[in-house]
């Protein structure tokens, strides 16, 4: 009986767009992780760097008047399929990205908005397939054995970013990404054209629901896989293509295009969704793939509408 005395004011809750406005000024810092594997013993992907380093690009251009600051992460090995130098102070082995992260997080203040993207292999259960710290770049150990100590997990990344005092956007471009998602809690998004009352009822009901500020947007969903043409001579993500033309991002002049209009993470995905070059639902998983968004009943704005 709660729950049907209280379906009026969650239909009521979803017609209304709750948003999620950090304070002025702030300060907006972002790591870029992109892994294309080259060089290593794993499958090579054509489109991470690419992904990696233009939304890298695209949102310090965003983010241009809060003084922005970025750790662009890459392992993208040499030209001639080598393994790449392993002393590099940014290339994304767990323990530098584990290490960068911690280190922003503990200088966040409440103001602050800390984006991480990544683009690389994704595990069954979301972990992230980070750079190998050995000049022979190992990836697996035998024919099917991830090396474990490569992996990053939703748990742990969320474990890292709990003391944060800010704001926390994850947007992440690899296979089964909906695991973070479901980590970091309600996975109910507002503009679901097709929303499941039951799920909105503890999206905004529960327990939580407030607590963090961390909001998530996943190429995919925990049981698929994420995608990319399989040829062409500029590749991204199918997710990530879609997200940087959401942004107003300009492959040709890679820069931003010039806007007045507000943007807000379910405005993204919406676009996303819309604009997506793969069909987000089908019989064959291989042949489709639906991005997932977080974040509680707030809606985080990126850009505010200037007149």
């Amino acid at each position: 009986m709660k729950h049907l005395l209280l379906l009026p004011i969650v239909l009521l809750l979803l017609g209304c767009e709750l948003v999620y406005q950090h304070p002025e000024p702030g300060t907006f810092t972002q790591v870029a992780i992109g892994l294309n594997y080259r060089g290593t013993n794993a499958s090579a992907l054509s489109g991470t760097i690419n992904d990696a380093r233009e939304q890298e690009a695209a949102f310090a251009s965003l983010f241009s008047e809060r003084g922005p600051s970025s750790y662009l992460m890459l392992q993208e090995g040499g030209s001639d399929g080598s393994y790449d130098d392993v002393s590099l102070p940014l290339l994304p082995t767990k323990e530098r990205v584990r290490n960068v992260i911690s280190s922003l997080v503990s200088a966040q203040q409440a103001q602050d908005l800390l984006l991480i993207t990544y683009s690389g292999h994704g595990m069954e259960d979301g972990s992230w397939v980070l750079a190998p710290d050995d000049a022979a770049g190992t990836v697996f150990l035998d024919a099917t054995t991830v090396n474990p100590s490569l992996l990053l997990s939703a748990g742990e990344l969320f474990a890292l970013l709990a003391p944060s005092k800010g704001t926390t956007l994850l947007i992440i471009d690899s296979c089964y990404a909906g695991n973070f998602v479901e980590e970091s809690g309600s996975s109910v998004s507002l503009i679901d054209p097709r929303p499941i009352l039951s799920d909105a009822y503890e999206a905004y009901f529960s327990k939580g629901s407030y607590v963090k500020k961390v909001f998530v947007m996943a190429a995919t969903t925990a049981d698929n896989t994420s995608k990319e043409p399989i040829g062409g001579s500029h590749i991204h993500g199918y997710f990530t293509e879609a997200l940087l033309g959401g942004l107003g991002w300009n492959e040709e002049t890679q820069s931003l295009l010039p806007a007045r209009s507000s943007l807000s993470m379910d405005c993204l995905y919406r676009y996303i969704m819309e604009n997506q070059r793969i069909k987000l639902t089908g019989t064959y998983q291989a042949f489709y793939q639906h991005p997932t968004i977080a974040g509680g009943p707030l809606d985080l704005v990126l850009r505010q509408e200037v007149n």
